[in-house]
């Protein structure tokens, strides 16, 4: 897949992949007018959603009503830089219990988990 970054005013951004525009922002803080996620935050947010929807898919695989489930996410870092993701998939009252253990198997095959674990390679080049 190839995305196309364009730098705008300030420090916003816009990424363009797949006929979808992604845009970004730095906080006020940060010399940005918060009007958009920054990149770090769309990172942690995408983990999150890729969870959700190997939920979501589970749920459909077995005809099981997936709108009142919620994925809660949280993230810490350590001392060391290192980042710790927490899943919570909070589940109805009616949600099948014998289902409970295999949507957490489910969100573990998360394709953003994966692809982190996998070391990828950044290459960077000016052209």
């Amino acid at each position: 897949m190839d995305i196309k970054i364009k730098i705008k005013d300030g420090f916003k951004l816009e990424a363009e992949l797949e006929g979808h525009t992604i845009k970004s922002d730095q906080a006020k803080e940060a010399g940005g007018l918060g009007t958009a996620p920054n990149p770090f935050e769309y990172f942690l947010a995408s983990t999150g959603l890729c969870v959700a929807h190997y939920v979501n898919a589970f749920c459909k695989q077995r005809d099981i009503d997936s709108t009142n489930i919620e994925v809660l996410e949280n993230v810490t870092r350590n001392s060391d830089g290192e980042l710790k993701f927490t899943f919570k998939i909070k589940t109805p009252s009616d949600f099948p219990e014998k289902y409970k253990e295999a949507v957490i198997k489910a969100a573990s095959g998360c394709a953003v988990k994966k692809a982190i674990q996998g070391s990828p390679v950044f290459e960077v080049h000016v052209e």
